[in-house]
């Protein structure tokens, strides 16, 4: 899928494509059909297509496949690219998987109820010939099979029941809960193997699975522009450690391209937890100022380490009264 080419693209613009190996192997790459997914765009920031190519062979000198890439191009030059990946014949492959994130824990005393059940399909897992005897998930079982969730220096390693493997047409899919996590971020996972008496350890290739920030809450979402309300923030997942002194957090109001500064005196309270749990939270409690206009604006907190979060706040104008009658 291509995005944010000119919408009048077509298959005829193109003059050459290529695919460059590991070994920087250069190879001719045949495009076999471009197709304008939104034939309604006539700009090029909503344009969407659809390129299908055809890979090619791998001579021998990159025959130990790797990292590739493919590249497009125009009478102007090249025009997009993207990264390809080749396999050994009979490596075990993830096809593909699903979720691909979930939310940090926003629940201290119910850390489970951000987790999710991800499952992730594989091919030639455990082993190449598995498939032909319908033997891939009892292999799995019997080779105590792990889903291995890592980021920095740490990693866990989840047990898929047996219940969660399912084997069909010579694919293997296996279930596993996630994690809970307190900070953003991406982490890699990979699903390995143990050895037996025929066969050694296998893992598959590494894939990226993200913990994201649930949306933050913002109580009230408005107030008058005469100033006086006060505001209580709450965002999760942001790692801190420790949580910013009240004199270290700056707020910003955003009009277009007009800024304004919270004082210190707007910061009534900073409170967080940063290790305790599995929690990462931070508590803002603010005293919204008077404002020149009525409108919906977004307000920027930052810290030492830069933006910690956003959100958007309305200011309206109080109720005047022209005209009173008894």
């Amino acid at each position: 899928t291509v995005q944010y080419v000119p919408p009048a693209f077509k298959l005829s613009d193109l003059t050459s494509a290529q695919l460059v190996a590991s070994q920087k192997g250069k190879y001719p790459v045949e495009i076999l059909s471009v197709e304008n997914k939104n034939t309604k765009c006539k700009h090029t920031y909503c344009s969407l297509f659809e390129v299908k190519v055809r890979a090619p062979a791998l001579n021998t000198t990159d025959n130990g496949g790797g990292a590739a890439n493919f590249s497009a191009h125009t009478a102007a030059g090249e025009m997009f690219s993207w990264p390809f990946k080749y396999v050994a014949a009979g490596d075990p492959e993830v096809l593909g998987f699903s979720p691909k994130w979930q939310y940090v824990v926003s629940e201290e005393d119910n850390a489970a109820a951000s987790s999710r059940n991800v499952t992730i399909f594989l091919k030639n897992f455990p082993r190449p010939g598995c498939k032909d005897t319908l033997a891939c998930k009892a292999d799995a079982v019997n080779r105590q099979t792990r889903v291995r969730f890592s980021r920095g220096g740490s990693a866990v390693d989840v047990t898929p029941p047996e219940s969660g493997m399912t084997e069909t047409a010579g694919m293997l899919s296996i279930q596993v809960l996630a994690p809970p996590r307190a900070v953003k971020g991406d982490e890699t996972l990979k699903v390995w193997a143990a050895a037996d008496a025929d066969n050694q350890q296998v893992e598959t290739g590494d894939f990226t699975f993200e913990y994201v920030a649930p949306p933050r809450s913002v109580s009230p979402v408005d107030g008058s522009v005469r100033g006086g309300t006060k505001v209580t923030v709450k965002a999760y997942g942001l790692g801190l450690d420790p949580i910013p002194a009240q004199s270290e957090v700056l707020v910003t109001i955003i009009d277009g391209t007009t800024e304004t500064s919270l004082t210190s005196a707007n910061v009534l309270a900073v409170t967080g937890n940063a290790q305790a749990g599995l929690i990462s939270e931070m508590t803002l409690k603010l005293l919204m100022p008077a404002f020149t206009s009525a409108g919906v604006f977004t307000c920027q907190i930052k810290g030492a380490s830069g933006v910690l979060t956003e959100f958007l706040f309305e200011y309206f104008n109080p109720p005047v009264f022209s005209n009173l009658e008894q």
